[in-house]
């Protein structure tokens, strides 16, 4: 197989960066300036001492410096360069520690397009805010074909498309899950050590501002496993979460534009998946680009030790009880 041919570097300490510009629509330049302390001179500023440290930095071997990478990590941590200097190091060591689930995103795969058309994850565009809003029918992860992992490449290859979109980065993203239909077996495949991954991946790793989290229908039979899943989630993204019992009081939660057509809505999702497929073409290169980064992994993995990560039971427990009761 001919190596991908990124349109970027890899190169720590390269002859010279790209000049960034702002282009973006003024409402992302307002959610910038007033949730990520972001202007113009901030950005240069933060830009700078970020690429400083990762030139002198020995355990980094090969890694992106463009702009819109970069400040994936700086307005996730809102522009403070020792918090976005630590989560790139946690997203580069987690993809390193485990590339079944986070290398090779490649769409051309037969199994990744297996899964994308099963439908399980949709983009139905960008709400007022500037967010985008994901829908996902969880039913369509296949209990039964595709392993734990072969799911979270799917996501990770959702993830790494998405990224590279600075409204995206910028504004963050509202999330609703349908639970309607899924199967005993679309839960009990997932171990504790493959509900760890996953969640280390959406909670620490992946540098993903999240709003809203609201899902639906979730099966009693579910809640073992989804406990133990929001178990290893940060406190800040279960604040996010709202269960509903039905489908129908999850609707309200679309705005007029962005419902689905399964809900009376004028989205329809086999066109907002085309949508999806194409930006996954679009950025096909640019995502299987990342595995050529470098990290020396021995140091980063008994830094960061992730298999010693334990579960937050006390406050699983208390979301449990609040799962249990829609």
């Amino acid at each position: 197989m001919a190596p991908i041919l990124a349109p970027y570097s890899v190169d720590k300490c390269p002859k010279a960066y790209d000049q960034y510009k702002f282009t973006l629509p003024e409402l992302y330049r307002e959610v910038a300036k007033e949730e990520l302390r972001e202007d113009d001179a901030v950005r240069e500023r933060a830009l700078a001492e970020m690429r400083t440290w990762i030139a002198e930095n020995p355990y980094i071997f090969k890694c992106r410096t463009d702009a819109k990478f970069l400040l994936r990590f700086l307005r996730f941590r809102q522009f403070s360069v020792p918090m976005a200097c630590e989560a790139l190091e946690r997203y580069l060591t987690v993809r390193e520690l485990y590339p079944s689930w986070f290398k090779n995103l490649d769409c051309t795969d037969p199994l990744m397009r297996e899964i994308f058309h099963n439908g399980p994850f949709t983009l139905l565009g960008w709400d007022a805010a500037g967010r985008l809003v994901g829908f996902s029918r969880f039913a369509g992860f296949d209990g039964e074909n595709h392993r734990p992992a072969q799911d979270g490449r799917f996501m990770a290859l959702v993830m790494e498309t998405l990224l590279e979109c600075e409204e995206f980065q910028i504004g963050g993203c509202h999330v609703l899950i349908d639970f309607h239909d899924s199967t005993v077996r679309n839960f009990e495949k997932w171990s504790t050590t493959d509900l760890k991954i996953m969640m280390e991946a959406y909670s620490h790793a992946y540098p993903l501002r999240y709003g809203d989290i609201r899902s639906a229908a979730l099966p009693k039979f579910a809640m073992p496993v989804i406990d133990t899943f929001l178990s290893f989630a940060n406190p800040k993204m279960r604040e996010k979460i709202s269960c509903y019992s039905t489908t129908a009081e999850l609707e309200k939660f679309f705005e007029a534009p962005l419902k689905p057509a399964l809900y009376g809505g004028p989205v329809k999702l086999d066109e907002a998946n085309r949508d999806l497929w194409k930006r996954f073409e679009e950025q096909r290169e640019v995502v299987l680009g990342l595995d050529r980064m470098e990290i020396d992994l021995d140091y980063y993995s008994s830094r960061w030790n992730f298999e010693g990560t334990t579960p937050d039971e006390i406050a699983a427990g208390a979301m449990f009880k609040r799962l249990s009761m829609c």
